[in-house]
């Protein structure tokens, strides 16, 4: 009895300590220790060891709240200045993704516009100006040493519109933004290599705002062959971004040929990507994360066969050469459609070297180049048509009523006007008595003086306009030029602009037979002939000429560029005249015998058209040389216009015509 006693007095006292013990280390847990208490003084067969067991659980409880509260007050007191100057100090820049621009194909899925991928280096300018807006200059130019010494002369020394050069990246940066407050990001280098990469990353630290993107760039695989079709891109202007609400300051947009003109679809819509920048705008997150994906741009699938645009190419290129003319281009279209299958001028440019900014040197070469290799001749040369003029001369006098298929004029030598002034078919020929069709065959210069004599010029200009003359045909190609119908309104107002040297009087026979032989201020473009001849063999529907053929999104949805034909009610007068051009390459009196003999019929007229000054026999020393054609006679599938610019007389660009013919024959064109 006394040991038992003495053993439950011994309890007795070992719990007391424990209870002071946990009152003084936790003297919240009062109800705690009461529990263990009442547990503790109501002995069961096995209270001893439960009671050692809830101390146990106890004091880990005990432990981790001490853990705890422990963490918490150093974070909040501790290190609480710390954090909050990080909280502050860093902060989330969100940049844009690039969008993969649009591929260009040709009609067969050849790609004649690619991306390949590029490194370019840009400067945020938000980490160079203070709370008004002005620039820190001293953090400019030790950013601009630092980058100059790495980048060398391999970065951008010039505005974004190309038009001034600067010595330093500093110069470039104060100017970019005095421009315009919209360049947040300028762009200081394209395409840099990976070693010059890793040497601006290393160097983060010194390089306030500067960053790489891993964008693209445009590359040309067919560059001179293409050129004035495709054009080339170029970065973002002050311009751009005040006129295109789709663009932002690190694009890349269309700046000349196709790309110009679909560039909002070709651009497709730039992503987003945040990324944890410190105070000085220096990346800490390893990986950034993307908020919006960028959706890449359409591709463009055009109506040129890119082999016969080649081999049209290389044939121009040959005449030009052969008969030592200024420069050429051709055109073949499908006067079905309007669609143009191929379309050249030349001399031509590789517009690779306008991508990422052209040297001013390489620049120089093709501004001062006299053969004018950046004019897209095809398109925009204004020149006089010459006798290839007289087919539309033709319809409009047969469907006025002027003439009829069978009106005969005389073709002889002496022929002069009222006032005695000479005028004389080619080389002073005498055809004799000719109707139409022998009219259009041997060219006649004085067929035509006289219809036009026994008519009325004025009668004449509205159909002229109805088959494109002065006007744009609205190909999808900028920078067509309109030419210039020869009407007795712009002689006069020529004379009092631009002109002086032209008298400011419309002369009823001098002024009117130099027009209908397509003379004088007759103006038009190898585009609106070779539309006109498809107008003439399709028998009346001028199309809207194209080289866009349909896009094709990555949802693999396809959305068709169309165009919208225009009748020309002159049917029965056009079959007339078809009838006049098959006569000239295959009929009794031929002059255009060189397409003839082939295995396919073809339907032409030619041109030569005089310019500049006169000799001292009273005769042009520069002439043009044209020809205008479509075949096969009986289901035309193509019109072709072949212009030499000072190419002599028109048999060469005829010589040059059949080259083309005979390949398209071999290989299976036709």
């Amino acid at each position: 009895m006394n040991l038992r006693i003495s053993k439950r007095l011994q309890q007795d006292r070992d719990c007391r300590r424990k209870r002071l013990s946990i009152k003084r280390s936790s003297p919240n847990i009062n109800g705690v220790a009461k529990d263990i208490k009442k547990t503790l003084l109501e002995p069961t067969l096995e209270s001893g060891d439960m009671r050692w067991n809830y101390v146990l659980v106890f004091l880990l409880f005990l432990f981790l709240f001490g853990v705890l509260v422990f963490n918490l007050s150093s974070l909040q007191i501790v290190q609480g200045e710390e954090m909050l100057a990080k909280s502050e100090n860093n902060q989330i820049r969100i940049r844009t993704i690039p969008a993969y621009r649009g591929v260009i194909f040709d009609r067969n899925g050849k790609q004649l516009a690619i991306n390949e991928a590029a490194m370019n280096v840009y400067l945020a300018m938000e980490h160079y100006l203070d709370q008004e807006g002005l620039i820190n200059t001293e953090l400019v130019e030790k950013t601009s040493n630092t980058l100059g010494g790495i980048l060398g002369d391999n970065w951008e020394n010039t505005t974004q519109e190309g038009n001034e050069q600067f010595n330093t990246i500093s110069e470039k940066v104060y100017s970019v933004h005095s421009q315009s407050s919209y360049f947040s990001e300028i762009l200081i280098a394209r395409d840099i290599d990976d070693e010059t990469a890793i040497k601006i990353k290393a160097m983060s630290e010194e390089l306030l705002g500067v960053y790489i993107d891993n964008g693209s760039k445009r590359f040309y695989p067919e560059n001179e062959v293409l050129s004035h079709v495709l054009g080339y891109t170029g970065t973002v202007s002050v311009e751009d971004l005040s006129e295109l609400d789709y663009v932002s300051s690190t694009d890349v947009i269309g700046r000349t040929g196709l790309e110009r003109e679909y560039d909002k679809d070709l651009l497709g819509q730039a992503g987003e990507i945040a990324w944890e920048v410190d105070a000085l705008g220096r990346t800490i997150s390893e990986e950034g994360y993307v908020i919006k994906e960028p959706v890449p741009g359409k591709n463009l699938y055009l109506t040129i066969d890119l082999e016969v645009q080649k081999q049209l190419y290389e044939v121009i290129k040959e005449g030009v050469k052969e008969y030592d003319a200024q420069g050429g281009a051709g055109i073949i279209q499908n006067p079905q459609t309007g669609e143009i299958v191929a379309i050249v001028s030349y001399p031509s440019y590789d517009n690779n070297l306008f991508v990422g900014g052209i040297s001013s040197s390489e620049y120089s070469k093709l501004i001062n180049d006299p053969r004018n290799p950046l004019l897209n001749r095809a398109i925009a040369a204004q020149v006089p048509p010459g006798s290839t003029f007289k087919t539309l001369v033709a319809i409009a006098a047969l469907d006025a009523g002027a003439i009829t298929k069978d009106t005969v004029y005389v073709s002889r030598r002496g022929y002069t006007f009222s006032s005695g002034a000479p005028f004389q078919d080619y080389r002073n020929m005498a055809y004799g008595p000719l109707n139409l069709i022998d009219a259009i065959s041997v060219s006649s210069n004085i067929y035509f003086c006289e219809l036009i004599r026994n008519w009325d010029m004025n009668e004449l200009v509205p159909y002229l306009e109805a088959f494109g003359i002065g006007r744009y045909t609205g190909i999808d190609i900028p920078g067509e030029a309109p030419g210039r119908v020869p009407s007795p309104e712009n002689k006069i107002a020529l004379a009092n602009t631009t002109s002086p040297w032209l008298d400011p009087v419309w002369y009823p026979e001098g002024d009117s037979c130099n027009s209908v032989i397509g003379q004088g201020i007759t103006l038009v473009t190898p585009l609106q002939m070779v539309n006109w001849t498809s107008g003439i063999a399709n028998e009346g529907t001028l199309h809207t000429p194209r080289v866009g053929d349909y896009f094709l999104n990555e949802d693999g949805e396809r959305e068709t560029v169309g165009s919208d034909p225009r009748e020309v009610p002159f049917g029965d007068s056009i079959k007339i005249v078809k009838e006049g051009m098959w006569s000239a390459v295959n009929g009794p009196r031929a002059t255009i015998r060189t397409l003839s003999g082939m295995a396919v019929e073809v339907a032409a007229k030619t041109g030569t058209a005089e310019f500049g000054a006169l000799n001292k026999d009273g005769t042009y020393e520069n002439t043009h040389a044209w020809t205008t054609s479509f075949f096969p006679y009986d289901d035309p599938k193509y019109t072709m216009t072949i212009f030499l610019e000072d190419g002599g007389e028109s048999i060469n660009a005829v010589r040059v015509s059949r080259q083309m013919i005979e390949w398209m024959i071999k290989e299976d064109l036709i």
